[in-house]
């Protein structure tokens, strides 16, 4: 039996899930902006799978629970380390966002081992 070689893992991005009931997608878009660092940038919000942030309609019936998901820039490549989440999270975490779990976003071979967003 000949095996495979591993296929070569890369971290994108990360999937930042957050409670929150204080407003609309943008009002929340507004509050995570500033966790992006340089190295990570918030591209999309979804609520029950549907995006509603950027572009979003007004009418979507939302939950308390979104999923945020940061990408890495270009301007470092397009690849991140666990350091990156953890300051991610961290700098969520000293703005009282309740985050309630993350999703790291790998390709394998460049290729997305992650579902795409509306529109991604």
């Amino acid at each position: 039996m000949t095996r495979r070689p591993p296929a070569h893992k890369e971290i994108v991005g990360v999937d930042l899930f957050v409670q929150w009931g204080h407003g609309t997608a943008d009002d929340l878009a507004r509050r995570l902006k500033p966790l992006a660092d340089g190295a990570l940038e918030l591209t999309m919000i979804t609520n029950r799978g549907v995006k509603v942030w950027p572009g979003g309609l007004p009418e979507t019936f939302t939950t308390d629970h979104w999923r945020c998901r940061f990408m890495a820039t270009g301007a470092i490549g397009g690849v991140i380390g666990h350091g990156h989440i953890a300051r991610l999270m961290q700098r969520a975490a000293d703005l009282d966002i309740d985050f309630i779990k993350t999703e790291n976003l790998c390709t394998f071979d460049g290729e997305p081992g992650f579902s795409l967003g509306q529109g991604q």
